[in-house]
């Protein structure tokens, strides 16, 4: 009997310390494209417009944008997309968060699933702890939900509330 208990024990532990590949969810290329439509607009309202005070504001405003999307270039533009999960944390692309600090893991989507990890104390998931899988997506989401499972983290279906 303590035999077959061992096997199955065997069986039912998931590999640590796995690598998967991941990618940028298509959201934050939207996200890019929309800045930039919108900076364009502000650039053209700046030259039309005649008032001083309307002018530095949209100044301003063209400054926070092109930071953002400054931002997002540089996140796109990164080589290391790569999700290292072990025993006690998840790393991804050097930025660790440990099971205690983890809320829940929100999927988003039926076909193409993107993946945010939502921190204790934080209403928006930050654009570091949103993803997707690379390859053998259904694979990997399968093995993030036991792993969430095992750790007693919620793994919901739902809409991913992200801040830059």
């Amino acid at each position: 009997m303590k035999k077959a208990f061992r096997v199955c024990k065997r069986v039912l532990k998931p590999k640590m310390n796995k690598i998967y590949e991941i990618k940028l969810p298509v959201s934050i290329y939207i996200q890019v494209i929309s800045y930039i439509i919108v900076t364009l607009l502000m650039l053209k309202l700046l030259f039309i417009s005649n008032s001083f005070v309307l002018v530095v504001i949209l100044l301003l405003c063209i400054l926070l944008q092109v930071g953002a999307i400054i931002v997002l270039m540089i996140k796109i533009l990164r080589n290391t997309n790569e999700l290292v999960i072990t025993k006690n944390e998840i790393k991804i692309n050097r930025k660790e968060v440990s099971i205690k600090e983890i809320e829940k893991i929100i999927i988003q989507g039926y076909f193409a699933q993107s993946i945010g990890i939502k921190r204790y104390g934080n209403k928006f998931i930050s654009i570091s702890f949103h993803f997707r899988f690379r390859n053998n997506e259904e694979t990997n989401i399968k093995e993030l939900k036991q792993w969430a499972s095992i750790n007693g983290i919620d793994v919901i279906n739902g809409k991913i509330n992200r801040w830059l």
